[in-house]
């Protein structure tokens, strides 16, 4: 190793100029130098350090970074090491240095140093001799989830005091009352907020079953009533177990992943269901136990002891899984800021979306969905539109009308009608499928845009962690295995870490992402500013 080259070094493991380098002594240093294989122990490196002005390490600090193994040669890797640590542990070199350089007790310098000192094989000892829960969840089916959630279900009150109210009109209007009559009556009990909808489900009834008359209408209210009162019922039941299934997740003494989202549409409950059920069930975890909470299970009618179980469950969980689904919200990015300010690790889960399988999974959804699904890529993506050819937009365009025309014939919003789906699917043909290409490639385009903004572009993917100033960052993945692999890493403190010195400033990447991990600036004046004002 030349002296330039070990003056660099010394700079990247003190974080600071080697000041009065015209002084150094570099024919001495040369000499010690000359061999790549010469060891260096503890009191070889402190003379170097001395050599070059800088000050000495302890016992400690050198077995740990350096070891009985160290020479010359070996000095970049082992000086490599010791930045990887002070970018976890505390986001500065200097600060770093300084602080773990001159600790002599060893039991300090173990507490110091604990958070990047566990064993992968001593904490999954401990994963596996950890006592069985005494309570589990009960487990809610993936068609019931949706039944968890406050906006998911709102069509289901509605339609019901909507059917009640229609059956007390048809009561009310004199046996054999003529279908205008009818309208009539409903349009003189309700008020000007109420009537449009009620009229409208007379209508779609009337245009579903155009030769009925008021007598098979009240026979259709008393089915459709019994039928809203039985799921308003399964609401409760569900809304029930998953109220308990709260309680139990509060009691357990270990929480180890906690799973952010927003959900309102009935399909995004299913679609978290899924991606919670086919990670989780995952090889990398068989062995494992982890204790998860999954927003599908749990419920309270209550916002405010809502955010503080969800915020209980934040504090207490290693690390949070980030679904980024249609939409961001308030909530699942604020889940994701207060995950990365307590210096936790955060994985942003972007699904990679196969064309074609995605193609067949929309296909199959009811009409009203895949017409949600084309309004969120036309949210999202603004110059969709414009970038349709002609025949192209014209099937968007006639599609879209036909799936709108079918969500507006429904007579109730919250029940859905299977044959007029098939048949719709039926006419549509080709057609559809064309359509739900579109919105396919789409999807794929957003999520694809998203990853690269979230992995490589917004400022906000690194947080900083409040109590320490450390700067953390989003780890993106794109796959089931990818999020399995890099959640088991986590949760056993297995993580592996890339250096690099890129565009002023300092990175720590992951490997299994390929995400900035941890971040230390050289811009001078930001760096002293920062950590001036910082901790004080």
């Amino acid at each position: 190793m030349q002296p330039e080259e070990f003056i660099r070094q010394v700079q990247l493991l003190t974080g600071s100029e080697v000041k009065g380098q015209d002084q150094i002594d570099r024919e001495s240093l040369a000499a010690i130098l000359r061999d790549d294989g010469t060891p260096i122990d503890c009191s070889h490196l402190n003379e170097l350090l001395l050599l070059v002005h800088k000050d000495r390490v302890e016992g400690p600090f050198f077995d740990h970074f350096f070891g009985r193994g160290c020479t010359v040669g070996r000095l970049p890797d082992c000086i490599a090491g010791f930045q990887k640590a002070a970018l976890q542990l505390y986001g500065n070199f200097v600060f770093a240095y300084r602080t773990l350089s001159r600790i002599r007790d060893r039991r300090e310098f173990s507490e110091k140093t604990a958070p990047i000192r566990k064993n992968p094989k001593s904490e999954l000892g401990r994963f596996q001799k950890r006592q069985k829960k005494l309570l589990e969840i009960d487990l809610i089916s993936r068609e019931l989830t949706p039944f968890v959630g406050y906006i998911s279900v709102r069509d289901i009150p509605v339609d019901l005091r909507s059917c009640e109210f229609l059956l007390t009109a048809v009561g009310a209007a004199d046996p054999g009352a003529a279908w205008d009559q009818y309208v009539s009556l409903v349009e003189e009990m309700s008020n000007p907020e109420e009537r449009p909808p009620l009229l409208e489900i007379v209508s779609n009834y009337r245009l579903h079953e155009p030769e009925a008359n008021l007598s098979k209408f009240r026979t259709f209210l008393e089915q459709s009533f019994d039928t809203l009162s039985a799921r308003k019922q399964e609401v409760q039941l569900v809304r029930a177990r998953a109220t308990k299934n709260q309680d139990t997740y509060l009691t357990w003494d270990h929480m180890d992943v906690y799973f952010a989202t927003s959900m309102r549409k009935a399909w995004e409950y299913k679609d978290l269901y899924d991606f919670i059920e086919r990670l989780m069930s995952a090889d990398e975890f068989k062995d494992l136990d982890l204790r998860y909470f999954d927003p599908t299970q749990a419920y309270t009618d209550n916002r405010i002891n809502k955010g503080l179980v969800e915020a209980l469950m934040l504090k207490r969980a290693y690390c949070t899984v980030y679904s980024v689904q249609d939409t961001d919200t308030l909530g699942k990015d604020s889940e994701l800021a207060s995950t990365l300010a307590q210096g936790k690790p955060v994985i942003a889960f972007i699904p990679e979306v196969s064309v074609n399988e995605r193609i067949c999974q929309l296909a199959g959804e009811d009409p009203v969905t895949i017409l949600e699904r084309l309004r969120f890529v036309l949210y999202a993506d603004e110059q969709m539109a414009q970038r349709l050819n002609d025949e192209e937009y014209g099937l968007v365009d006639y599609v879209q009308n036909a799936l709108a025309d079918y969500g507006s014939k429904r007579i109730w919003l919250s029940i859905p009608d299977p044959n007029a789906a098939a048949k719709l699917r039926e006419d549509l043909g080709e057609d559809l499928v064309s359509f739900c290409r579109i919105i396919a490639r789409a999807e794929k385009a957003i999520y694809d845009k998203r990853a690269q903004t979230l992995k490589d572009a917004h400022p906000l993917a690194l947080q900083v962690n409040l109590a320490t100033g450390v700067a953390n960052g989003v780890l993106v993945v794109r796959t089931i295995a990818a999020c399995a692999a890099l959640l088991r890493r986590i949760v056993l403190s297995d993580m592996e870490f890339a250096l690099e010195e890129m565009a002023g400033m300092w990175l720590l990447r992951e490997r299994i992402s390929g995400c900035v991990y941890r971040v230390v600036t050289n811009d001078r004046k930001l760096n002293n500013c920062f950590w001036n004002f910082y901790l004080r």
